[in-house]
């Protein structure tokens, strides 16, 4: 009796223990959930004040009440048409810090189209509104950019009383937020500007001739056309490098000139580690062709390859790829638990190294995840046949791995699927596509099985998809250039 009494008594302290939790966890996922509207709240409030005040200043051309409130009316509907587009298509972005940046983009705009039209020397046609269509679709989305140019657009002309505006800047945002997907260095910005300039010259011109306007109206506003293009390019290239690293958004353009292999890091990479060097350009080339596969970004896939192992510059010759032959094996020199600890201290290396050179924050996830919490087996497994019975607490499978995290994106996912596959690849024995096929399949599948696509994600789907753009790319090597040296083919796997 005592005994159930007790047990009754354990039963009912464990389910209040746990009815606790319950409600615990209940207060923080509400306590999220209303920090998220408040978020979107408050990004909606202060951008519809924003713009309120902005085009209500004193100096518009009608006082008349009924105008303002409808103008206010305009600027809350075309706040809550954009918030609605975001909750549909972009979810995650309203409770992102970059929610901030759009906002602060939308309201910098409406000052600067502002001042432009209270200045009376300068015609409404200069208004730049290609700074902000350029600047969103760099930084966000071409799609995003072209919806927040049109209500802009809307707002100014019905702000000026002039709807001859409204397709001049329309066409101009348009061109901007199309031609920033061509921009690949900082130098194409002037390029854009001039696509900017030339299309609102042309709609200038349209606009004249359907308004029955002079030859020198229509020229005048022509050259003032020209320069809001070179204006909105000159403002992009100013503010561009400081919304990046203060928001801590990457760029294509960033990423692009990341991926000069004759930059510093990448040089050292090149004389000081030259096998890994070569394993860089090869695991990149296999991310970018999983990343198209599947959709995801294979441009961010490919630099975060060409810098995942940075940290081997270290201490090159403990990777096989650098050794040159088995008989110059550092690794023979030391136990396998100090293989381990210097194998594993790569990635805190890299990352140190990514950090002092300013790389951005996507990069240097990459080269902490691209190994994820993966068991180094060699080393594991000569520790075992060693058995080291002093220190057995040293032969802990958990020493042997490496410290995580797991990859948390689909691209730090490609990064790590790639790097293991290549490493595998170098020492298969027969290189038919059948082998390949079996082989990638295998590595892709040991990894799945591990659990380190557990924290991304990556659906099956796209893990096949990945494994069939592996073994494509793969085969072409396979037909362009021939077998690895034999001593290499006899190693057991790769170290690192």
């Amino acid at each position: 009796m005592k005994i159930m009494k007790e047990k009754r008594r354990v039963v009912k302290r464990v389910t209040k223990i746990n009815s606790s939790k319950d409600k615990k966890i209940q207060i923080r996922n509400l306590f999220v959930l209303a920090k998220g509207h408040f978020q979107k709240w408050l990004w909606g409030s202060g951008v519809i004040v924003g713009l309120a005040l902005i085009f209500l200043l004193p100096g518009t051309r009608e006082t008349d009440w009924f105008k303002q409130i409808g103008l206010i009316s305009l600027v809350i509907l075309s706040v809550f048409v954009l918030f609605i587009y975001l909750r549909r298509f972009w979810p995650e972005f309203l409770l992102s810090r970059p929610l901030s940046l759009l906002g602060i983009l939308i309201v910098s705009m409406a000052a600067i189209g502002k001042v432009i039209i209270l200045l009376p020397q300068v015609p409404d046609y200069f208004i730049p509104i290609a700074f902000l269509s350029i600047l969103v679709s760099l930084l966000f989305t071409p799609v995003l950019s072209a919806i927040i140019t049109l209500l802009l657009v809307i707002l100014f002309a019905v702000n000026t009383q002039n709807l001859g505006i409204l397709p001049i800047l329309t066409i101009g945002g348009m061109v901007g937020a199309y031609t920033a997907s061509f921009i690949h260095q900082r130098t194409d910005l002037t390029k854009g500007g001039l696509y900017v300039g030339i299309s609102n010259v042309l709609a200038i011109l349209a606009v004249g001739l359907v308004g029955n306007h002079s030859l020198s109206y229509i020229l005048t506003m022509s050259l003032w056309g020209i320069g809001s293009g070179f204006f909105s390019s000159i403002l992009v290239m100013a503010v561009l490098p400081y919304l990046e690293t203060y928001f801590g958004i990457t760029t294509d353009i960033r990423l692009l000139e990341l991926g000069n292999l004759n930059l510093p890091l990448l040089n050292r990479l090149t004389i000081e580690a030259p096998g890994t060097y070569y394993h860089t350009i090869m695991v990149a080339s296999l991310a970018e062709a999983g990343a198209d596969a599947i959709g995801a970004n294979s441009l961010l896939v490919r630099i975060g390859a060409y810098y995942h192992d940075i940290g081997k510059i270290v201490r090159p010759h403990f990777f096989f790829e650098n050794a040159g032959s088995s008989e110059n094996n550092h690794h023979q020199k030391v136990t396998p638990n100090l293989s381990s600890v210097i194998i594993i201290s790569h990635l805190k290396d890299g990352v140190e190294m990514a950090q002092d050179n300013r790389l951005p924050q996507v990069i240097i996830d990459i080269i902490r995840e691209h190994h994820g919490t993966g068991l180094i087996a060699h080393f594991y497994r000569e520790a075992l046949l060693k058995g080291d019975k002093k220190n057995k607490e040293l032969i802990g499978e958990e020493n042997f791995r490496y410290p995580g995290p797991k990859p948390q994106s689909k691209e730090a996912a490609i990064v790590m699927l790639a790097d293991s596959v290549e490493a595998d690849f170098r020492f298969l024995p027969r290189r038919n596509i059948k082998s390949i096929e079996t082989q990638v399949g295998k590595v892709i599948g040991n990894k799945l099985r591990d659990g380190q696509l557990d924290e991304c994600d990556l659906t099956l789907r796209e893990i096949a998809k990945i494994t069939q753009a592996f073994s494509r790319t793969l085969a072409g090597v396979v037909h362009t250039r021939g077998r690895y040296p034999e001593e290499m083919l006899k190693k057991e796997s790769k170290i690192g």
